[in-house]
């Protein structure tokens, strides 16, 4: 990457963390620059102005979001997945739990464009469905695919498998959200996740 990509990849990342952290609207391009350490002419070169850089941003982030879904596709119509999902320990359990929650938290450039994702939401219709498909319809279809193997190798309670989804995945968006604000609960959530699969195990599956 030469010079001229390396600074627009600097824009963009501490434009997201800003964006993020104040919001679209309360941001200057001059915030930016002064954050960064150099002058509002100087990123005006690379972008036009804070709508230009704003959609860079997304088109980015959106790119960065459509391989990470494409290198961790599951495909439960596989028999090597379905019979690693059927012969899963409770500790494999956790452990994929805690990724799901761990993953998207550490990740920087996830975790600062899910808190642009939050705050903008109810301002763009886009960030309100891709937030909406990152955190909700992933996670739940994924989940209520794993479910129907379980049920149909009996291992599982026979229910719906999408309620039982929203179920068992809600709380770990709920702690995502609950440590972005407030890091140090990172322990507490790790924990209440561990005992949230084993409650979940006892009283479904087989």
């Amino acid at each position: 990457m030469g010079r001229h990509e390396n600074t627009k990849e600097l824009f963009i990342k501490i434009a997201l963390r800003m964006f993020g952290e104040r919001g679209y609207e309360s941001v200057k391009i001059s915030d930016v620059a002064d954050e960064i350490g150099c002058t509002a002419p100087a990123l005006y070169k690379h972008y036009k102005n804070k709508k230009e850089l704003y959609e860079a941003i997304l088109e980015q982030s959106i790119a960065e979001y459509d391989k990470s879904m494409r290198d961790i596709h599951v495909d439960f119509e596989d028999d090597e997945t379905k019979k690693h999902a059927i012969n899963m320990t409770e500790e494999e359990q956790i452990t994929a739990a805690k990724n799901l929650f761990l993953l998207p938290l550490h990740s920087e450039g996830a975790r600062d464009f899910r808190k642009l994702m939050t705050i903008e939401q109810f301002h763009s219709e886009e960030l309100a469905e891709l937030y909406d498909r990152r955190y909700v319809s992933l996670p739940y279809d994924r989940y209520e695919q794993c479910f129907k193997v379980l049920m149909d190798a009996g291992k599982m309670k026979k229910a719906d498998p999408y309620t039982l989804a929203v179920a068992y995945v809600s709380p770990i968006i709920v702690f995502i959200g609950v440590c972005d604000r407030n890091p140090e609960k990172e322990d507490w959530a790790l924990e209440c996740i561990e005992k949230h699969v084993k409650e979940f195990n006892k009283v479904y599956r087989i």
